[in-house]
């Protein structure tokens, strides 16, 4: 009986204890002091800026695939490489020296766009630049890389790309 009463008095200073949960707070429920910041506020309007469009698209096989428009292409020394949905994209720069008002100017041109796939997930990877497909649903198994060399006239100023998971991987 006393061990009874002894714990009757233990929860009750528990409950008191403790502060009540205000409404509102239980998971997945919204803070109404976070207020909605439009689109526009957020995006750069720097002029400078490139805007690079993401869009996932439906695979016909079912699959999700991971698609970017309009990526310009580096014209620096050393460009960051690429990811899009496990697959690296890096470029081989190439100077060249072009006579300019009386003097020369080095200017760096892509030469090669290479495709590496890392993951253990058989990839397909769909490339294009000035309105040419460069690659066409190309598998990528597992440590794959390939060099896509300059088409005649160079890639031009963007490429579009297209990285899917190979059906049945």
């Amino acid at each position: 009986m006393r061990c009874l009463t002894v714990l009757a008095f233990v929860f009750t200073g528990l409950a008191l204890a403790t502060k009540p949960h205000p409404p509102g707070t239980e998971q997945g429920a919204t803070d109404s002091s976070l207020e909605h910041i439009a689109r526009h506020d957020v995006e750069n309007v720097d002029s400078d800026s490139v805007k690079v469009i993401r869009s996932d698209d439906q695979a016909p096989y079912g699959g999700l695939e991971k698609r970017i428009d309009g990526i310009p292409i580096p014209t620096g020394p050393n460009p960051e490489q690429l990811t899009m949905a496990g697959v690296l994209v890096s470029f081989t720069m190439v100077g060249q020296w072009i006579r300019k008002e009386g003097g020369s100017t080095l200017k760096y041109v892509c030469s090669q766009i290479n495709i590496r796939n890392p993951t253990t997930v058989n990839k397909v990877v769909t490339l294009a630049s000035k309105g040419v497909t460069l690659l066409k649903n190309q598998p990528f198994t597992h440590e794959r890389v390939m060099g896509i060399k300059a088409p005649e006239g160079g890639f031009g100023q963007t490429f579009d790309i297209v990285v899917g998971n190979q059906r049945g991987s």
